[in-house]
């Protein structure tokens, strides 16, 4: 059976309640003054549009990234693909099985067992009871909740409940896969097989769908990307035009200062990402560090430290330096992402003495550094060597 999706003019419009607001001086005290506000003056319906008139078309074999602000409409479209939402207007054509990793508690009972909401779960999802009596097994095996098949499902903790409607969600292979951000869950052993699972699952089907701030993970999955602002699509094309669109809007946006003012995303900085790709002793106790660092709405931060046996040594004479290889390879819209900074670390004279489990961090600045940068090869030599 071949595969589609095809949204020809696609609008969603849906009702929202608003309370009228009330001068102070007419406001009631206590509760008695909430109840009287509620009885005489309900809130008002509205209809507000979350989507706004969408074409476009997905072939077999496209993996899709829909990039976007918060509040743009991204989750909204992925549930609309779903079916969850009807369109108000326009049309849409989906051809193929469909699996959406959207909710992983959809269809779960608290005061069902483990067993009994593999099954409320599993219908909700439109599977065969007949099919998911086969499935009871290898879902308990891949949750490791084989313990808890008799427990409420209540009694569970947050993270064996995400197992759960992991294992479940996954579980058969889908002509069409919608993700809302890539989905983990769980200890490390649980992660690697849930990675594992996921890349099956993406590898195995016709169209993958995906909206993620992740720009690196978009990049290394997808093909193709439309960017959503305010429930428009403003953009269509490749998933590196995608990804620059996206980079420059965000640009914009914050160079017009209206991030919070549209109350959509907050205009600080997204998770940072890089790499750490040398060092080198430039003299006792002080050493150089290069690399490159972005955040996830392609804005470049200097807020470096080293940590070394768990101190933190802040980075100082940041030097900005260009590269234009990183901003192709993720769709930035400015190469200045690269930088040259200083390290003291009173005590070292050498890289022969650092520790091999050094880290380098990043962030806005040095106080909130904590995202973790990769380690090139190169500097893991160079480390305890000299």
């Amino acid at each position: 059976m071949s595969a589609r999706i095809k949204a020809t003019g696609l609008t969603l419009d849906v009702p929202i309640f608003l309370q009228r607001e009330r001068e102070p001086e007419h406001e009631g005290k206590g509760w008695a003054g909430i109840f009287r506000g509620a009885a005489f003056d309900p809130p008002r319906r509205r209809l507000t549009r979350l989507l706004d008139d969408l074409n476009f078309d997905v072939q077999e074999g496209d993996r899709l990234a829909i990039l976007g602000r918060n509040g743009a409409g991204k989750s909204t479209l992925l549930r609309v693909l779903n079916r969850v939402y009807q369109p108000t207007s326009g049309s849409l054509q989906v051809e193929g099985s469909c699996q959406a990793l959207l909710n992983m508690s959809l269809g779960f009972n608290g005061e069902a067992t483990v067993r009994e909401n593999i099954f409320l779960r599993g219908v909700a999802m439109g599977l065969r009871s007949s099919f998911l009596a086969d499935q009871v097994e290898p879902i308990l095996d891949f949750s490791g909740l084989r313990a808890k098949v008799g427990h409420r499902l209540r009694t569970l903790s947050a993270g064996q409940k995400m197992r759960l409607g992991f294992a479940i969600s996954t579980s058969i292979q889908h002509d069409i896969m919608l993700m809302d951000e890539w989905v983990g869950a769980g200890d490390s052993d649980f992660m690697a097989k849930a990675k594992e699972r996921m890349q099956n699952r993406v590898g195995g089907s016709k169209i993958v769908v995906l909206a993620s701030h992740s720009m690196g993970l978009l990049r290394d999955i997808c093909n193709k990307g439309i960017v959503l602002e305010g429930g428009r699509l403003v953009y269509a094309g490749d998933v590196m035009g995608s990804l620059k669109f996206y980079q420059g809007l965000m640009a914009r946006v914050r160079a017009a200062g209206d991030a919070q003012d549209e109350g959509v995303e907050d205009s600080g900085a997204g998770a940072p990402f890089g790499a750490f790709e040398e060092i080198r002793a430039e003299g006792p106790g002080r050493f150089l560090v290069r690399g490159w660092m972005v955040d996830n709405h392609g804005v470049a931060h200097e807020g470096l430290v080293l940590e070394v046996d768990g101190g933190r040594y802040p980075a100082h004479g940041f030097e900005r330096v260009m590269r234009p290889d990183v901003m192709r390879h993720f769709g930035l819209s400015s190469d200045a992402c690269g930088f040259l900074a200083r390290v003291d670390i009173p005590g070292l004279s050498s890289l022969a003495e650092m520790p091999a489990g050094l880290r380098l961090l990043g962030g806005v600045d040095t106080e909130s550094a904590d995202a973790e940068l990769r380690i090139a090869p190169a500097v893991r030599a160079a480390v305890g060597r000299g």
